[in-house]
Formats: C-alpha cells, structure tokens, sequence
C-alpha cells in the first residue's frame, strides 16, 4: 500500500496537493510518513516509517531470546545546509550522502534505548561531535587509521561504528566498520552495505546487531 500511495502522490502537481484535495486524494493524506518521504525526496523510508509508528518516542520490540521490551528514541533537530557545507569544508572531508540524508532528518539520535536500564542503544552522533568522537578513541589507545571516522557508537558494550571515507570515496558500498571493542582495531570487519542498509536493517532487526548473525 504504501508504495501505491507514493507513486500517486509522486504523479500530482504542487497545485493538486495544495489547492485541488479532491475526492480521489482525500484518503492519502493522513499518512504523514508518506508525505515526509515525499518531502525528502523518498530517501531515508526506513527513518521516516519508523518515526510514523511510535507512540511518545517509543516501541514495543522484541529481540532474541523472546526478550520484549519497551524501547527509547531521541530525535535531533535537522542539519542546517549551510553548517552541513562549512564543516565539509573546514574539515576537508566528504561525507557519505546517505547519513548526510539522515542528518538533515535529525542531526544525530538515539535509537532503540533501554528505558529501564539504559545498557542498550545505538547512539548516532550529531555532525559537530563526530571529530571530537574519533578523537576521543584515538586518545583511549585505539589505532584508527587517519580516513576513518567514529559516526556512532553502541550503549553498554561501547561498540563502535566506522566509516572508512577512502572506501566510501572510492564507491565501495561496504564503508562501515563493526568497531567490536572485544578485539583490536585491525580484526574489526565491515559490515555488508552502505549506511542506508545498515540503517535499514537495524530497525527490521528492531535494534538487534544483526550483522553478527551467523
């Protein structure tokens, strides 16, 4: 349904949406997830249909071993073009396009925390903190290479997330790597696919690390 739902609203001029609400798209615009896609430019369906189910910033899951919880989301306000552009500048990077997407939905977040005991979570920095990040673990002892940035790091374990720019740059589409704090730096693996699957699968796996599914 939803998929039908967007092509029809993708076929309607400004002035169907805004001024013509006839009978035919009367129904369709009560899905606000649907129109954020559209407002998007259907990037980031995943973000923006898990925004849509919550009630209060939070969702009934349930992970392995049965185990059901009530899980925690904290949104960002979005990233501004212009600070978005300055910082790529000042600090003379390229970012992936995808988690740029993400960033001018919220910059940064907290997804699937454990309200009760705060040992869960997946905690995706804003654009201003990832430096200072990369430069906090380089400062812990672990041996970053200088194309690396931390984007995001694991509650309760520490585990961390990695972009490899030089991949990314390079059009590789495994850039992310899993930083399991349990092993050294050079044994960490890249997860399969970009960040917009990563992120995609995280919330089908309802905040599981399914990339260590085996």
């Amino acid at each position: 349904m939803l998929t039908k739902r967007l092509k029809l609203l993708q076929n309607l001029s400004h002035r169907d949406i805004v001024v013509n609400l006839d009978q035919r798209y009367l129904p369709f615009y009560g899905h606000t997830a649907e129109m954020s896609i559209l407002k998007h430019g259907g990037k980031m369906k995943a973000i923006l249909g898990l925004k849509e189910r919550l009630t209060d910033n939070r969702l009934l899951v349930q992970n392995e071993g049965g185990y059901v919880s009530t899980a925690g989301f904290v949104w960002r306000e979005p990233i501004d073009d212009q600070k978005l552009s300055a910082f790529e500048k000042e600090k003379g990077i390229a970012l992936p396009a995808q988690y740029i997407d993400f960033l001018k939905i919220s910059n940064g977040a907290l997804l699937f925390e454990d309200i009760e005991y705060g040992q869960w979570g997946c905690e995706i920095f804003p654009l201003e903190s990832i430096i200072a990040e990369t430069e906090k673990v380089i400062a812990q002892g672990w041996n970053l290479n200088s194309n690396w940035i931390v984007f995001a790091k694991w509650r309760g374990d520490c585990d961390l997330f990695v972009f490899d720019l030089n991949r990314y740059s390079g059009g590789e589409k495994n850039y992310i790597l899993d930083g399991d704090e349990g092993s050294n730096s050079e044994e960490w693996v890249y997860i399969k696919g970009d960040f917009d699957t990563w992120l995609d699968r995280l919330i089908v796996a309802q905040g599981a690390k399914y990339w260590r599914w085996y």
